[in-house]
C-alpha cells in the first residue's frame, strides 16, 4: 500500500478477509469524513459482514456519564464494549440498544450473529479503550470544510451549533488527545467518498502502520 494510491473497496476487503472470518474492522474518523460510506460498501463486500453503527451509542442528554470535553465522552462506549466487541471476541451474538435520535433516548434492540465479519463505524470507534479489539484499524479524514458542508447537507442547517460548536470541538480534542490515527492500519482521505467511479469509491491513502513497511 503505497501513500498517494487510490485504495478501492475490493481492495480493503482483501486485506479484511485475510484477517479470517471472525475479523474485527473498526472505521473511525471525524463526522461525515466518509467513513460509513466506506463502511457500508465494505460491508457489502465481506460475506455475512456485520455492520454497527456507532452512532447507536450517542449517550442521551440524561446519561449522568455523558462529557463533552472528556475524549468520546458523548459515546457510551463502556456499552459498546458488553454489547458489541466483547460479545464478538467470545464468539457469541451481539444485542444491543441502539439511541433512537427522534426522541433523544434508548430505543430497541438490534440482535446479530456472532462468528462473523463485523464492522464498527463511527467516530471514536478505535479510541484507545476499544483499540485492541480490533484486527484492523481505518481512519478516514477529509477537510474540515468539506465535512461540514456534509455534514448540514444531511442534517439541515439548524444543526450548525451542533457541528460547530459541539461535535467538531470534540473531534479535534479526541485527535489531540489520542492520535487515532497514528495507530491505525490504513488512513485515508475520504474527500472523494461520495464520488462514485463504477462501483468504486475514491479513497486515496494517505498514511498508516500498513503503509509504513518494514
Amino acid at each position: 500500500m503505497e501513500i498517494g494510491s487510490v485504495l478501492g473497496i475490493a481492495e480493503i476487503a482483501r486485506v479484511a478477509g485475510d484477517l479470517g472470518a471472525v475479523a474485527r474492522i473498526g472505521i473511525d474518523g471525524p463526522g461525515a469524513s466518509g467513513k460509513s460510506t466506506l463502511a457500508v460498501r465494505l460491508a457489502e463486500a465481506l460475506p455475512k459482514a456485520v455492520l454497527v453503527e456507532g452512532d447507536d451509542f450517542y449517550r442521551p442528554e440524561s446519561d449522568a456519564g455523558r462529557s463533552g470535553s472528556e475524549a468520546g465522552g458523548l459515546f457510551d462506549l463502556s456499552r459498546l464494549v458488553s454489547q458489541v466487541l466483547l460479545p464478538h471476541s467470545q464468539g457469541e451474538e451481539i444485542c444491543y440498544q441502539r439511541f433512537n435520535w427522534d426522541t433523544g433516548d434508548l430505543g430497541g434492540w438490534i440482535s446479530r450473529p456472532g462468528g462473523t465479519p463485523l464492522i464498527v463505524d463511527g467516530v471514536y470507534s478505535t479510541h484507545e479503550a476499544l483499540r485492541d479489539f480490533y484486527d484492523l484499524r481505518i481512519w478516514v479524514n477529509a477537510p474540515r470544510a468539506v465535512r461540514l458542508a456534509r455534514g448540514l447537507q444531511r442534517d439541515g442547517e439548524e444543526a450548525n451549533s451542533k457541528w460547530a460548536d459541539v461535535w467538531m470541538p470534540a473531534e479535534d480534542r479526541y485527535v489531540a488527545d489520542q492520535a487515532p490515527q497514528d495507530h491505525a492500519h490504513i488512513v485515508l482521505d475520504g474527500t472523494g467518498a461520495m464520488a462514485e467511479q463504477g462501483d468504486e469509491a475514491s479513497l486515496t491513502i494517505t498514511g498508516g502502520l500498513l503503509s509504513e513497511g518494514p
